[in-house]
């Protein structure tokens, strides 16, 4: 718990006033991934590898966009800040274990976004004004939307940010958890959820498991498993 009061704090006055609410939930996720590095290291690195890949794709390379950015466990920073003009790291909140990795190139620009429909109708708008954007990444942003949208309008959110994202002027790469399953110690599935309250997805380019929470993590009994998947180019898939 201390590490988590230092991070909040050092985070806490670069933060927009709007935006400090936020703050409490970015650093417990931070937390989780720092418990659980290396339960997290193969879905951080599969996420990172397929941007690595998707960027031979896109030409010309002046500015990126990255939503859900958070704590950048997921993001290969050095690659795109290595391979485009412009980075732009967009989210509610940005934190201060981030800001090294950050400020150690001039092109990458953190901004504050509330990326949901629930609250922003017009979450993405703000990307039409963005100069020269060659490339949008969703990474492991939209289930946490639906998680944190009010009850019986996940689902809305859910599909607001799938539709903003294929009516994007620009390639949209899409990462995200889908569902969940709970296994307790014999291998029994204990429960599943779909975490796109039922939106039918086309065809991934890539698929694989993150074990979000090991044995004792959230239980001493079980252990939550999230099957995620990627579209390197959402317009065209959901077209």
């Amino acid at each position: 718990m201390f590490a988590e009061s230092v991070v909040y704090a050092l985070s806490f006055p670069a933060t927009p006033k709007s935006f400090r609410p936020r703050l409490a939930e970015a650093v417990g996720l931070w937390a989780r991934g720092e418990r659980q590095f290396e339960a997290w290291a193969p879905h951080v690195a599969r996420t990172r590898g397929l941007i690595d890949t998707a960027i031979d794709q896109i030409a010309p390379r002046r500015t990126v966009a990255v939503l859900g950015s958070g704590p950048l466990f997921d993001v290969p920073l050095e690659t795109l800040a290595r391979t485009f003009d412009v980075v732009l790291l967009i989210d509610q909140a940005h934190l201060a274990t981030t800001s090294r990795r950050v400020q150690r190139y001039a092109n990458v620009r953190r901004r504050w976004h509330d990326l949901s429909a629930a609250t922003n109708p017009d979450h993405l708008k703000f990307v039409d004004s963005i100069s020269d954007l060659d490339w949008v990444i969703s990474v492991n942003l939209l289930s946490q939307l639906g998680r944190g949208a009010p009850e019986g309008e996940e689902r809305a959110v859910i599909d607001a940010h799938l539709a903003a994202l294929a009516a994007l002027p620009c390639r949209a790469t899409l990462v995200t958890d889908f569902c969940y399953r709970l296994y307790d110690r014999r291998g029994s599935v204990r429960e599943r959820f779909d975490l796109l309250h039922g939106r039918a997805m086309p065809p991934f380019d890539q698929h694989w498991t993150w074990e979000v929470a090991p044995f004792g993590e959230e239980s001493a009994e079980t252990r939550r498993v999230h099957s995620v998947a990627a579209w390197l180019d959402w317009r065209k898939s959901a077209g």
